[in-house]
C-alpha cells in the first residue's frame, strides 16, 4: 500500500474534488485549530495564521496509509478530523498498534522535526482530514515566530512524558491495574436523565488494538474487564463501559 506521499499534493478531480471542498477548513478555523494543537502555549494569531496557511490538505478514505516506517519525514501531520492509528503494518493490517491520534494531534512529530525516517506506520480509521505541512516552509516560518518553537517544543515534551509514563506503567503495573489506569484516562462525564454524571469510555477501537497499547493479549483484555464487572467497578455493553465506582477503580489503578 502506498502513503499519502506517492500522490501528487492537490486535490482529486471529479466527485472526489466536490467532497474535498465540502470537507474544506476556512482559514479563521485552521487558525484556531493549530492556536490548540500547539496548547498549552499561547501561539499569538498572527504566527498561527503563517503556520495554517502551509497546510495542504488531504481528505483521505479508510484504512488509507499516511506514511509508512523508515520513509524520510517530509511533512509535519495535523488531524484535523477524523482518526489515524500508529504501529506496525503487515500485510496491510495493523497488527500492533500503539496510539489512536484525534482532531488536533500530531502524528510522529519528532520524526518530522529530526529529519528522520518514520519508526511507525500511520493509517486512517475512517473518513479522515489531515493537514500536510512541508518542512522545507515550516522551519523557515517557525524561524520566523518563536512562539511556534516553543509550541512545538511543548508539543513533544508532552509526547515523551506520556510515553515515559506508559513505560513505567507497563513495568510496575498488573493487566489489572493497566487497564483500570486505560479506562480512568478514557473516561467521559456523561449527564443522565436523572440529572447525575457518570463516568462512561466508549471505546473507539477494536479490543485487540486496547490490548496491544496494554502489552497484553485481547482474551486478557477481556478477562479483566469481566473481572472488573463482577466487582461491580464497571458495566459493560458492547463498546460501551459504564464506571460505577470510579473511587474503586482508582485504587486498583494504583495498586
Amino acid at each position: 500500500m502506498n502513503s499519502v506521499l506517492d500522490r501528487p499534493l492537490v486535490r482529486p478531480s471529479g466527485p472526489a474534488a466536490h467532497a474535498a471542498t465540502e470537507r474544506s477548513i476556512p482559514l479563521d478555523a485552521r487558525t484556531a485549530l493549530v492556536q490548540a494543537a500547539l496548547s498549552p502555549v499561547r501561539v499569538p494569531r498572527d504566527a498561527a495564521h503563517a503556520l495554517a496557511l502551509l497546510a495542504t490538505e488531504h481528505a483521505l478514505p479508510p484504512n488509507t496509509p499516511v506514511f509508512q516506517r523508515r520513509e524520510t519525514a517530509q511533512h509535519l501531520w495535523l488531524v484535523a478530523s477524523g482518526q489515524v492509528a500508529l504501529g506496525t503494518l503487515n500485510d496491510g493490517r495493523m497488527t500492533q498498534q500503539t496510539r489512536l491520534a484525534e482532531p488536533g494531534q500530531w502524528l510522529d512529530a519528532a520524526s518530522a522535526l529530526l529529519h528522520g525516517g518514520h519508526i511507525e506506520d500511520a493509517v486512517t480509521k475512517g473518513e479522515t482530514l489531515l493537514w500536510a505541512f512541508p518542512l522545507e516552509r515550516l522551519l523557515p516560518c517557525v524561524a520566523a515566530h518563536p512562539t511556534l518553537s516553543h509550541g512545538l517544543m511543548t508539543v513533544l515534551a508532552g509526547r515523551v512524558r506520556d510515553l515515559t509514563e506508559g513505560t513505567l506503567g507497563l513495568m510496575q503495573k498488573d493487566a489489572e491495574a493497566r487497564c483500570a489506569t486505560w479506562l480512568l484516562q478514557h473516561a467521559e462525564l456523561r449527564r443522565e436523565s436523572a440529572g447525575h454524571s457518570t463516568a462512561v469510555v466508549e471505546m473507539r477501537e477494536r479490543k485487540r488494538s486496547i490490548a496491544s497499547q496494554l502489552a497484553i493479549t485481547p482474551e486478557t483484555f477481556s478477562r479483566v474487564l469481566r473481572h472488573l464487572s463482577d466487582k461491580d467497578l464497571i458495566e459493560v455493553r458492547g463498546y460501551t463501559v459504564r464506571i460505577l465506582d470510579v473511587e474503586q477503580l482508582g485504587r486498583v489503578a494504583a495498586s
